[in-house]
């Protein structure tokens, strides 16, 4: 045992903004910090059951480099005990402090730790959890940020370490050393000079348990392979969620592995996923029904008044108020004329889902015409005679406007939709890919529309739940609302706001947050971010993380391919995560051709291109 006689370092009180500790450690005087373990990068924590009260409370140095130890019992002054001005420690390696820093800073929720950087502390990277022991407990922080201080006299680097921490949630300490329940949140926060360690295996055991409810499994939690990370599974689909990931970051991998492990659990589930390059058809296979052009009934009469305008007249229909009046007028008529408007014409409005002919819609604008007695206002009506004509003879758009679908069920529709019943494919791949760019925003409000009406009117019995999955989101949902898009944003946006109401939930996937729609993506309560480097990325997905996890945005440039930040209710903690690999049939389709494998050889040739051109032509026939 080696004795100390120094002069013990006072305690910097908690409102000091900055420390600097420009000191370097004894070695001869003092037992070093024990290094983290080489396999799982967790800092080993022998004799965690001892009474904590005589734990070390802070490590300092003196201006002239030798270290003093202001090892006090918990509980009592900062002199160590009534009337005391020092306490001299004897330390062996058996009871060296187990703990890689001290706190010197206390700032509400956020809170920074020194220490030697000969010592555990190095091990401290940003993501990595970190337990502060209280005397009241035990507080779970996740470090943000770590920087090497100056030494004495400007050396660069030869200073004590500096570690940023966030507070996220806080444990009692039990007999045996271990962690008890972990709440999210701190109500007891550290003092300084609390000691900072490294959560330990059980530690981090503990933190990421699964709950008493239903959670699904999605990866490993980063510095502790030998920890699952899971998620609650109603929370994170029940109150929406968001997937967010540049190109090639595994975005869409990771869309695949949440629905899986989902529908792996629950196959009698009900998802629906928008996909607009159709590279999901072959990572679910079986248990998907694909919804494509070539297969689609998406009746027309099933459009309300504004979304049947929008294919008519463009995205700038209000510019042509006289023409969107004929053709309101003219669907009134058409829906009143037909078998079921019939029998209750007084309650039938433009918006009312009600078979009609089209042949009726086409001579209701005739007999306008004929009521006309100036020639130059024949205009309006004629340039929507001839968009009908051009829509009803057009093969691209035969899954909307088609004389057979009239004979369409509406019972058919939602049915296949929604997959009630699942028979097996509980996934419905809507494939927007073939989809007319002219029309492809209609298609996908009217898809929205559908979903949200079917379950706030399905609320009033007893509503099946419903997930709606949209990639590319920003694309749909903009956050600049002169692009387009009006009507899938606002019916996305309602189901953002109201659709946990009616059993609905709501998943965003995007690679470009900052294009997003703000209002929508902030009622997503989980994020999954993986790989963004965009600093207008990364300074709005920054601002939109729950859990005053803003300041773990920094780790996400430098994520590898299959790494996420996970944050938000459905998320024990916010936590760092490798997530799980695919199997190559579960994996979706890839984005990039093969250049070089695809031009070594003569392949692609006159009957390809034949080939190709059909199925431009006429989609239906495929």
């Amino acid at each position: 045992m080696v004795d100390t006689d120094t002069t013990p370092a006072r305690v910097p009180a908690a409102a000091s903004a900055n420390v600097t500790m420009p000191l370097t450690p004894r070695r001869s005087s003092v037992a070093r910090v024990p290094a983290a373990d080489e396999d799982h990068s967790l800092a080993k924590r022998p004799g965690r059951g001892r009474d904590r009260s005589t734990s070390v409370a802070s490590a300092m140095m003196d201006g002239d480099g030798t270290m003093t130890d202001a090892r006090r019992p918990v509980g009592m002054g900062r002199s160590g005990g009534p009337g005391s001005e020092r306490e001299t420690v004897a330390m062996t390696a058996d009871t060296a402090p187990e703990a890689i820093g001290y706190l010197m800073q206390v700032l509400g929720s956020r809170v920074m730790a020194y220490g030697s950087p000969d010592g555990g502390i190095r091990e401290a990277r940003p993501g990595r959890l970190v337990c502060i022991d209280t005397t009241e407990g035990t507080v779970i922080g996740v470090v943000t940020g770590v920087i090497a201080r100056d030494g004495a006299g400007g050396t660069p680097a030869a200073g004590p370490v500096a570690v940023d921490i966030a507070t996220i949630g806080e444990a009692e300490r039990l007999d045996d050393g271990g962690l008890g329940a972990v709440h999210r949140g701190v109500t007891r926060h550290p003092r300084v000079g609390d000691p900072v360690a490294l959560a330990a295996a059980d530690d981090m055991a503990a933190i990421f348990a699964p709950a008493t409810d239903t959670t699904i499994t999605v990866g490993h939690v980063y510095g502790a392979p030998e920890v699952q990370a899971h998620l609650h599974m109603d929370a994170l689909l029940g109150r929406h969620f968001a997937i967010l990931g540049t190109t090639g970051s595994g975005k869409s991998c990771a869309v695949s592995l949440l629905l899986h492990r989902v529908l792996e659990g629950f196959p009698h589930g009900h998802v629906v996923v928008l996909d607009p390059h159709n590279e999901y058809r072959e990572a679910f296979g079986d248990i998907s029904h694909v919804v494509d052009p070539a297969g689609m009934s998406l009746p027309y009469w099933l459009m309300t008044g504004e979304e049947l305008a929008s294919v008519f007249l463009g995205p700038r229909l209000h510019d042509h108020v006289a023409e969107l009046m004929v053709l309101l007028d003219a669907l009134l008529d058409a829906k009143r004329k037909s078998p079921i408007g019939r029998q209750s014409p007084d309650t039938v409005t433009v918006d009312s889902p009600i078979p009609y002919r089209l042949s009726d819609l086409r001579k209701a604008l005739d007999d306008q015409v004929g009521s006309l007695s100036r020639s130059e206002d024949v205009r309006p009506y004629m340039r929507l005679i001839n968009r009908l004509d051009g829509l009803m003879g057009d093969p691209r758009f035969a899954f909307m406007f088609s004389g057979s679908l009239m004979r369409i069920s509406m019972v058919d529709v939602i049915s296949t939709l929604l997959r009630m019943p699942t028979d097996g494919a509980p996934l419905t791949l809507v494939d927007l890919s073939g989809v007319p760019s002219e029309v492809v925003e209609v298609v996908v409000s009217l898809f929205c529309r559908i979903v949200f009406d079917f379950q706030l009117f399905a609320s009033e019995v007893q509503s099946a739940p419903v997930l709606l999955v949209c990639e590319e989101a920003h694309r749909y949902a903009p956050a600049d609302t002169t692009s387009g898009f009006t009507s899938t944003r606002r019916a996305l946006g309602r189901i953002a706001k109201e659709g946990r109401k009616y059993g609905l939930g709501l998943g965003l996937v995007s690679q470009r947050p900052s294009e997003l729609d703000p209002e929508i993506l902030s009622q997503c309560n989980t994020v999954m971010a993986l790989r963004l480097s965009n600093e207008r990325d990364l300074i709005y997905v920054r601002g939109a993380l729950p859990d005053d996890a803003g300041d773990l945005a920094g780790v996400l440039p430098a994520l590898a391919t299959a790494q996420a930040l996970v944050v938000g209710v459905a998320s024990p903690m916010p936590m760092r995560i490798n997530l799980d690999l695919l199997t190559p049939r579960q994996q979706p389709r890839r984005g990039a051709a093969s250049f070089s494998d695809s031009w070594t050889r003569e392949t692609w040739d006159r009957a390809y291109v034949q080939e190709v051109i059909g199925r431009w032509r006429y989609p239906r026939q495929q």
